[in-house]
């Protein structure tokens, strides 16, 4: 997205986001008290974030509590005219929790989760034999994650977006 695109953030949507991001379950009401707005200004302007893209209320599970206690970001060459394809194909995996496009010795990055190293293994062997154009991959292994959560901080803060 060129930033001549890029929705304005004002004040209230910040403020909103932030609360939603403590409590996305907090009803039009209880926001409106908290940010001072009325529950239909809440609502409407959620609906606004919402339509632009700039925000999902979704479950984030934790994989470790479901016993995916493996967890790998993968580094991924192909051939070049082959990483649309890729990217489609690792789109569709349940197993693979975000992707991104890389601009130095990899063309792609994602993260994994399996059962347990041998599940991967076995995945890997299964995954590495479809994706069309597969150069190399490196598999960085995660013993441990420490922080799963992106934040935004309040405007003015040295942490601000």
């Amino acid at each position: 997205m060129s930033s001549e695109n890029v929705p304005e953030i004002d004040e209230l949507s910040r403020q909103l986001i932030i609360e939603l991001q403590e409590n996305g379950r907090a009803s039009f009401r209880e926001l409106g008290d908290k940010l001072g707005v009325a529950p239909n200004t809440v609502r409407a302007r959620f609906k606004q974030l919402q339509d632009q893209g700039i925000i999902d209320i979704i479950a984030v599970p934790n994989p470790a509590q479901m016993g995916l206690t493996f967890h790998a970001t993968i580094g991924l060459r192909v051939e070049p005219g082959q990483v649309e394809q890729a990217v489609a194909l690792l789109e569709r995996r349940a197993d693979v929790g975000w992707i991104g496009l890389i601009l130095n010795h990899y063309d792609i990055m994602f993260e994994i989760a399996a059962r347990n190293a041998a599940a991967f293994g076995r995945l890997k062997e299964e995954l590495f034999a479809e994706i069309t154009g597969f150069i190399e991959a490196d598999v960085f292994m995660m013993w441990d994650i420490r922080k799963f959560r992106y934040l935004i901080a309040p405007e003015g803060s040295d942490q601000s977006l």
